[in-house]
Formats: C-alpha cells, sequence, structure tokens
C-alpha cells in the first residue's frame, strides 16, 4: 500500500490516480493520520454491483434508442426535432421596409423600457 500526505496526493492526483488503476492502493495521511483510503473502483462487491447497475442502464438505454430508430425509419413514430435557430429567425415577419439592424434596436429599446435589461 502507497502512503500519501494530503498535499503529495493534491500535488501527484494524476501519478496516484495512475497507480490505483493499475490495482494499487493509495492510504492518504493527515499529519500522520489515516484518513482515507484510494482504492480501484473494482475494489469489493458493492463496488461491482454499482459497476454492473451503471452497465445495466447503458445497455437500457442503447436499446430504447436502437427501438426509436428502427419505429422512426418504418415510418411508425416521428421524433421531434427543435427548429433551427435560423430558421426561427426567418420565419419572423418584418415590415417591408424595416432593416434587421433597426428591428433589432427597436426590440432593446422596448426591452429597455420594460425593465428586462
Amino acid at each position: 500500500m502507497i502512503r500519501a500526505t494530503i498535499s503529495e496526493l493534491k500535488n501527484g492526483l494524476s501519478a496516484y490516480l495512475r497507480q490505483v488503476r493499475s490495482g494499487e492502493s493509495v492510504l492518504v495521511l493527515d499529519r500522520k493520520t489515516p484518513v482515507a483510503r484510494l482504492v480501484p473502483a473494482g475494489y469489493g462487491a458493492e463496488a461491482r454491483e454499482q459497476r454492473a447497475l451503471y452497465e445495466t442502464e447503458m445497455v437500457r438505454e442503447l436499446a430504447d434508442e436502437a427501438k426509436l430508430a428502427r419505429l422512426e425509419r418504418a415510418g411508425i413514430v416521428v421524433r421531434h426535432r427543435a427548429a433551427e435557430p435560423l430558421d426561427i429567425v426567418r420565419s419572423w415577419q418584418s415590415p417591408e421596409d424595416a432593416r434587421l439592424v433597426e428591428a433589432v434596436i427597436e426590440e432593446r429599446n422596448e426591452e429597455y423600457q420594460q425593465g428586462y435589461r
């Protein structure tokens, strides 16, 4: 087991994490008093259960996404797609003689008068 003070751990965290990934454990000391232990994530039954649960959830999400994609290709479902920002701007109606800069200035003035800025 590797021993490291809090300041040593803070200053060399990447190196200590590489050692933990390789299977080592690190005992963290605060003025020669052990306060924590860094161990590989697969250490212990609880960690293995958490990893299995996470992997199961990820597989489930991928399966759901694949199922939705198949239904969409078959034309059974249509997913909502957000409009592109430029499409939204292009859909705005403006007076024939107004220019974009003038419209923006007018909108800002209205917001200022209403106290939004």
